[in-house]
C-alpha cells in the first residue's frame, strides 16, 4: 500500500511541473529581460481574458468610439490573451520588489506587450 501511495506521490509531483504554454513564454521573457533573472520568484499567472473581435466592438461601443477596422472581420476572430504575472525579483539595487504585470499574448502565446499595474 504504501508502494501505491509512494507512486501516486510521485506522478502527481511530476505531472504538476509541468509548464503551461502561458508560462513557458512568461518564464523565456524573464530569461531575457530582467536583470537578474536568477532572483525571479513566480507569485502568480493567470490568464484573464480572451479577447475577441466581438468584445473589442462591445470595448469600444462602451467608450463612444467607432469601430470600423473591426467591420469586415469576422466576430469571432481571435486577437489576444491578457494575462496577470504576479511575481518577485531584484531590482537594479539588488533588493527584492514586488511587481505586478497585465501581459498581452498572441495566438502562439508570444508576448506583444506588457504594462505594470499601479500598487
Amino acid at each position: 500500500m504504501k508502494k501505491i501511495i509512494c507512486l501516486f506521490a510521485l506522478v502527481t509531483l511530476f505531472s504538476c511541473a509541468k509548464e503551461t504554454p502561458v508560462e513557458k513564454s512568461i518564464s523565456e521573457y524573464v530569461k531575457a529581460n530582467l536583470k537578474d533573472p536568477a532572483s525571479y520568484e513566480k507569485i502568480s499567472i493567470e490568464v484573464l481574458d480572451t479577447v475577441t473581435v466581438a468584445k473589442k466592438i462591445k470595448d469600444f461601443e462602451s467608450r463612444g468610439m467607432t469601430h470600423e477596422q473591426f467591420d469586415n472581420e469576422p466576430k469571432d476572430k481571435f486577437l489576444y490573451y491578457t494575462v496577470s504575472h504576479k511575481y518577485r525579483a531584484s531590482n537594479s539595487f539588488g533588493a527584492k520588489e514586488l511587481y505586478n504585470d497585465i501581459v498581452s499574448m498572441d495566438n502562439d502565446y508570444k508576448i506583444t506587450g506588457s504594462h505594470s499595474v499601479d500598487k
